[in-house]
């Protein structure tokens, strides 16, 4: 089961364990006509899992080579962009 508040998604895993998800950031493939967000865990930053989502904010497993293929671009894209904001920051002399 998924529930999503203000960009939290709390699964309940079969076991009953319910694990928190906050969105890392969302985007549109034009390449596939969706929208996809990738969400990570609270207790494991490092671990991603994205999912596509319909204009109901249905939630939909994403399941073909070629769009993971995608998504690596995207994530790459965005690792980069965030790296360069904090080394903006880090030369202006600001906190993150």
């Amino acid at each position: 089961m998924e529930k999503k508040i203000n960009n939290v998604l709390f699964i309940t895993t079969s076991e009953g364990e319910q694990l928190t998800f906050k969105v890392l950031f969302t985007y549109h493939s034009e390449n596939f006509g969706k929208d996809y967000a990738v969400f990570y865990n609270e207790k494991d930053e490092n671990h991603l899992i994205v999912y596509s989502f319909d204009e109901n904010t249905q939630l939909h497993e994403v399941e073909a080579d070629e769009e993971f293929a995608e998504l690596e671009v995207v994530l790459h894209a965005y690792d980069e962009a965030e790296a360069a904001k904090a080394m903006e920051k880090e030369e202006k002399g600001e906190e993150n």
